[in-house]
């Protein structure tokens, strides 16, 4: 029972993460969603390609999920055994259920994962880590929940720290660069990074 109030209700704390209205409207929005499918997917599945990495019946985390738009992708995407799902904002989860109510999809905060050691083979951030406070906590926090061997694919712009920054942050989680790459005008940068 415990588990599940972790589950519905995250502590105060980490309401600041939580997005403001302007942003929250941005990010669920068709551009949005186009940019997420024909430019992020098409770059992560281009990344998963040169690597000979093969999520297919594969456990995936995609943490900070939103509306659950990059979840979908995901499931046609990679066909999964099983895809977990979480966000900080109830509002986001009641869009993301609404989407696709098969996903296991919870409210919880990225630097306190409610999953066990290992238990994914891929996780996927969608520019979540730069509204963290604590974004080096949530960066061991998802190495943790990776298997050894698991990969993390993931697009932040640097607000909040450098992309130097972020990736030192990664490598001292316990993480190996494979790929990356600018996008949209250099202010994002997609990455893979295996455990």
């Amino acid at each position: 029972m415990e588990g599940d109030k972790k589950r519905d209700m995250p502590d105060a704390a980490a309401q600041k993460g939580r997005l403001g209205k302007i942003e929250f409207l941005a990010m669920n929005n068709p551009v949005r969603r186009f940019f997420q499918r024909r430019v992020e997917f098409a770059l992560f599945n281009e990344f998963l390609g040169s690597h000979s990495i093969d999520l297919a019946g594969k456990v995936i985390l995609d943490a900070g999920c939103g509306s659950g738009y990059g979840t979908e992708l995901i499931v046609k995407e990679y066909a999964p055994s099983r895809v977990i799902a979480f966000d900080l904002m109830p509002e986001q989860i009641a869009l993301a259920q609404k989407r696709n109510p098969r996903i296991d999809f919870f409210v919880g905060d990225l630097t306190d994962i409610d999953l066990p050691d290992g238990s994914c083979d891929a996780v996927f951030i969608f520019g979540v880590l730069h509204h963290v406070p604590n974004w080096k906590d949530a960066v061991r926090e998802v190495v943790r929940t990776l298997k050894p061997g698991g990969v993390l694919l993931i697009e932040e712009p640097p607000y909040g720290f450098t992309l130097a920054e972020l990736e030192e942050g990664l490598r001292a989680a316990g993480l190996t660069m494979l790929a990356s790459k600018r996008l949209l005008f250099r202010a994002l940068r997609a990455y893979l990074w295996r455990k």
